[in-house]
């Protein structure tokens, strides 16, 4: 028998039995990777080690995921053509201890989520789309991730009912965002001065060659998703600075808000500069008397001269070739041969949409539509959108499309109730930063179109908890 009714941890007697499928299982992936790197035998063994501690208290997962979040690319493994994150492998093991601790106390019974019956809906669409998908395989795959991805969204708010889970969560999004920012720091210095891509961890298009100085991606697959990744702490930080938080000091937050700006600048992506743009008007709306203070000015100030003397010193802006590389890639918005090959994909997306209006051309089947044949990718891989709103409308027509809309009305005017009520100072300001990111992310889903993405469906998990919690105290 379990003892007590407490999702967090299970009786002794089912305990060492997972504690036995951990191991085995840390020990067979250990195995597994030892063929082509010995090393990745440790990493097997650790995650055995990680998955025994989150079987006793599954809620561990989530916080060892908030802190694995940003490695996509470096820190994680290419097995053939399988790219597995130590941030999916913890999920899978969190969603299994979430399940064995409800089988095993024969209830499946679920805090409230009002998700559950739009992403229902959207998944359903999604399986019935595949009935139009050309390149079936694909489609397929892309499904398992998307679904992965939004069950892993829906178990966060069925661990993460405390404040105290919700405090922690927030610190050690904090703590990996300042690791991965030093790490950017280093990667663009590092390649500035001729250190070897082996050291810096930077592609081929994105060092100084291309554009006559790096464009970080730190531990991210590409520089505009880790600009991405870092909305959600910016979010955070802007918003615990102007909330007076007493946990941190405003010199600690200051410091953060410029490592971790002058990383966003660093990206030079076009799509995460307007989105902190909108997470900066968000926080602004709410913490508009907050923020005249001389205090706060002062400081403000400071770092956003710091962000810009640190920004132009490494981007090279006093070379007049740079600054002019740098302003047309910036506003490179609407002219050039990026922009007609947006207009092109943009295009052949509402094709496919005529073709297909309810329920599209098959769920991830853009990139095959758009391509010379289905089965044969292009030299530089699948094309894509740009555009997550249009290609939804492609991919899985106006049924799937709405119920994503939905999904996002129902985070957003959620996140305005809870803000409205809430009297908890600090689980205010930590709303108010994650709603700030949400709205940001929506703003740069104008610029890329990648749904199932690890840290979204994190930030829209949390989010959840987060609205729970406040909206029962209250």
């Amino acid at each position: 028998m379990i003892a007590g009714n407490n999702p967090e941890h299970y009786s002794n007697r089912y305990f060492y039995l997972l504690v036995s499928i951990a191991l085995i299982l840390g020990v067979w992936l250990g195995y597994l990777s030892s063929i082509t790197a010995p090393l990745l035998v440790i990493g097997g063994l650790l995650l055995g080690v990680m998955a025994v501690f989150i079987f006793k208290k599954p809620v561990i997962g989530i916080f060892l995921i908030a802190f694995f979040l940003p490695l996509e690319r470096i820190g994680a493994y290419e097995f053939g053509e399988l790219t597995i994150r130590i941030s999916q492998v913890l999920a899978i093991i969190t969603i299994l201890g979430w399940f064995f601790y409800q089988l095993f106390i024969n209830s499946f019974a679920l805090k409230k989520n009002p998700l559950i019956l739009p992403l229902t809906v959207f998944l359903l669409v999604n399986f019935a789309s595949l009935v139009n998908a050309e390149n079936l395989d694909r489609s397929v795959s892309v499904l398992i991730y998307t679904a992965f991805t939004i069950i892993f969204s829906l178990i966060i708010p069925q661990l993460v009912v405390k404040k105290e889970q919700v405090d922690k969560i927030v610190k050690i999004i904090i703590i990996s965002a300042f690791i991965v920012g030093v790490f950017g720091i280093f990667q663009y210095l590092g390649d500035a001065i001729g250190l070897p891509q082996s050291l810096t961890g930077l592609r081929d298009l994105y060092t100084k060659e291309v554009l006559g100085f790096p464009r970080i991606q730190s531990t991210a697959l590409e520089p505009l998703y880790f600009a991405n990744y870092l909305l959600i702490p910016l979010g955070l930080l802007c918003a615990l600075f102007l909330s007076k938080d007493p946990r941190f000091k405003y010199y600690q937050l200051a410091f953060l808000l410029v490592l971790l700006g002058t990383n966003l600048v660093l990206t030079v992506s076009r799509g995460g500069y307007l989105a902190f743009i909108a997470l900066l008007g968000v926080i602004g709306i709410f913490y508009f008397r907050n923020l005249f203070t001389p205090k706060k000015i002062i400081i403000g100030v400071i770092a956003v001269v710091l962000i810009f003397i640190i920004a132009t010193h490494f981007l090279g802006l006093g070379d007049s070739l740079n600054l002019e590389t740098f302003k047309e890639h910036v506003v490179n918005v609407f002219y050039g041969a990026a922009y007609s090959e947006r207009v092109e994909m943009l295009q052949t997306a509402l094709t496919g949409f005529h073709l297909h209006p309810w329920i599209g051309i098959g769920v991830g089947g853009f990139g095959p539509f758009a391509a010379i044949h289905p089965y044969v990718p292009p030299p530089e891989g699948w094309q894509i959108v740009n555009n997550e709103f249009i290609e939804l409308l492609s991919e899985i027509g106006i049924l799937g499309f709405l119920s994503f809309l939905v999904v996002v009305l129902i985070i957003l005017f959620r996140s305005l109730k809870a803000v409205q009520v809430v009297k908890d100072r600090n689980l205010r300001a930590v709303m108010i930063g994650l709603l700030a990111a949400f709205v940001g992310v929506l703003v740069q889903y104008q610029t890329f179109s990648i749904l199932y993405i690890m840290h979204i469906w994190f930030l829209i998990g949390f989010m959840i908890s987060v609205q729970n919690i406040i909206l029962k105290q209250e």
